[in-house]
């Protein structure tokens, strides 16, 4: 059927509802003009005829099939959720497409469209109530392909491949347009290495949770809600808490907020940060220091969110709530906060103890986190791609020997590392706990002083109160008279049975476990009375400073 003449009355025949004899050049990207790719309706000629008489969804159908060959538009994964306009030109943001104001201008960059009426010709702009229509009609949808996420940053799929440069789809959820450069795998680890040499861990283990926490974040989308918080501690300030994180991140982006004693500011904040930068791998709760009356630093909402694998974020001020899948770890740096039990149960932690005087030593690497990892960033992340790389090809094996609520992430990270020869993983796990916690530490001392004892609650208060421990153990309404104050210790002794606890002391290094009975001990009558069981001992051996004195040598 002969087409007709877009410059004159169209009564003669019925139009064709569409006119598309070819695709547009497969690279308009090669037509520039300054910036950016000359628009596709510039330089194809073909002609799309939308037939206002005829049924919409056959108008819908149509045209959804002939803007698709574009290339650069996507569906939303939610049902009726829009378009997403992904360029490939790097310089050229990703936008919604939701509204006629939206889907109108790309239109007229990608399609010549003429109207037809009655026979006639009624203009080259599809009305706007369609276009708004169409952004939500399943009939124009169903020719695009469906998009989770735009990413510069490779990410891990499900099979522990890497993307390719373009569109992947491997299923829902992991249906990407990645506009990165291609993956790079190193089977060297030079540059980590030469990094982690020159941070003052305090343990093997320190250092083997500091790739964890890297490795952790390559893998930022798997163990939605059972991944850990990275906790960095330190014994002084400039000890390097930020550069730990700074290395974990590697090339993705870290946003800090600060910490508050109250909740709904860091709730915000962290809210906001997303909005903001929803790309985020790390948020970063930076330098937290204990406020207000508590001993020891608690969110509510951070340990909510730590646990829900696809959290609704809202606060007000931030926009409408959004839910979103859990692929953002948090990290916390401190040097004199103490975290609350219920977040170093979910903690990875790392501490760092560094000798002499921060300030005057000279590293190998130059400044770590200014000069040194801008400058190997992306080696140092291709390098510990690698390390996975060799997991995989061994087999994928799980380290089933590491205890740790979040399982999963234990047997996988735990795997990756036994197969690279690392060791130590979470060994300072239980250490932290009871050094980061003030109550576990408050027992343990109490251990320390009086080990392998049956002692009542009573006398455990007293012990507390000589120690100058009351105010970690019992709680302030708890501490008005002696009977109060037993009831307290008794609580908080009851809610700890069966744990274990280790201290270092001046002398040796004590593992404790707090046992729990009651029978006749020495009264007529049964009684409840608590001891802590010694389960190791080692002495601390002596010290001539001769280590130290060889690692400030090193660093000068």
């Amino acid at each position: 059927m002969k087409q007709p003449d877009p410059d004159t009355d169209l009564t003669s025949d019925p139009v064709p509802l569409v006119n598309v004899t070819r695709d547009p050049p497969q690279s308009p990207a090669q037509h520039k003009f300054g910036d950016y790719p000359v628009p596709t309706a510039l330089i194809a000629d073909d002609v799309f005829y939308w037939d206002d008489d005829q049924i919409a969804a056959l108008n819908y159908d149509a045209f959804g099939k002939c803007l698709a060959k574009t290339g650069d538009l996507y569906r939303e994964s939610v049902y009726g959720g829009g378009l997403l306009f992904v360029s490939a030109e790097p310089n050229i943001p990703t936008r919604t497409v939701r509204k006629a104001h939206d889907l109108a201008p790309l239109i007229a960059d990608r399609v010549r469209v003429r109207v037809v009426k009655g026979g006639k010709s009624h203009g080259s702009r599809i009305p706007a109530s369609h276009l708004t229509d169409m952004c939500a009609s399943e009939v124009f949808l169903r020719h695009f392909k469906p998009l989770d996420a735009v990413i510069s940053e490779p990410m891990y799929f499900a099979d522990y491949s890497l993307p390719q440069h373009g569109y992947n789809d491997k299923g829902f959820g992991c249906r990407i347009v990645y506009r990165g450069e291609p993956p790079i795998v190193s089977e060297s680890t030079e540059r980590l290495s030469a990094f982690l040499d020159q941070m003052d861990f305090a343990t093997p283990a320190d250092r083997a949770n500091t790739i964890a926490a890297a490795l952790t974040v390559l893998l930022r989308n798997f163990f939605c809600g059972a991944k850990p918080a990275i906790v960095v501690t330190a014994d002084k300030s400039h000890a390097g808490k930020d550069t730990i994180v700074a290395f974990a991140a590697g090339c993705q982006r870290v946003s800090a907020i600060s910490h508050q004693a109250t909740d709904w500011p860091v709730e915000r904040s962290f809210v906001g940060v997303l909005n903001a930068h929803p790309e985020t791998a790390i948020v970063l709760v930076d330098n937290v220091r204990i406020t207000g009356r508590s001993p020891f630093i608690a969110s509510a909402f951070l340990e909510r969110y730590l646990t829900d694998p696809e959290p609704v974020l809202f606060a007000t001020g931030t926009g409408p709530p959004k839910r979103r899948k859990n692929d953002v770890l948090v990290a916390f740096t401190t040097n004199s906060g103490t975290l609350s039990e219920d977040l170093m149960n979910r903690a990875l932690p790392i501490h760092l103890a560094p000798v002499g005087n921060v300030t005057d030593r000279i590293s190998k690497i130059g400044n770590p986190k200014h000069e040194y990892l801008p400058a190997h960033n992306k080696q140092i992340v291709a390098e510990l791609r690698g390390m996975i790389a060799r997991w995989k090809a061994a087999g994928m094996p799980f380290d089933k020997s590491v205890r740790h609520p979040c399982s999963q992430w234990t047997a996988t990270i735990g795997g990756i590392l036994a197969v690279n020869g690392v060791s130590g993983f979470l060994n300072n796990y239980a250490t932290r706990k009871t050094a980061d916690d003030p109550t576990r530490q408050g027992i343990a001392l109490l251990g320390a002083a009086r080990p392998d004892i049956w002692l009542r609650p009573g006398v455990w208060a007293q012990i507390a109160a000589d120690l100058g421990l009351t105010g970690r153990l019992i709680a302030p309404a708890d501490r008005e008279t002696e009977t109060s104050r037993e009831r307290g210790m008794g609580v908080v002794l009851s809610a700890h049975k069966m744990e274990t606890f280790r201290i270092v002391t001046d002398d040796e290094i004590l593992v404790l476990c707090l046992e729990w009975a009651r029978r006749r001990f020495d009264s007529a009558k049964p009684e409840v009375r608590y001891r802590l069981r010694v389960l190791e001992r080692s002495q601390i051996p002596e010290c001539n400073h001769a280590d130290d004195d060889a690692r400030l040598a090193a660093s000068s």
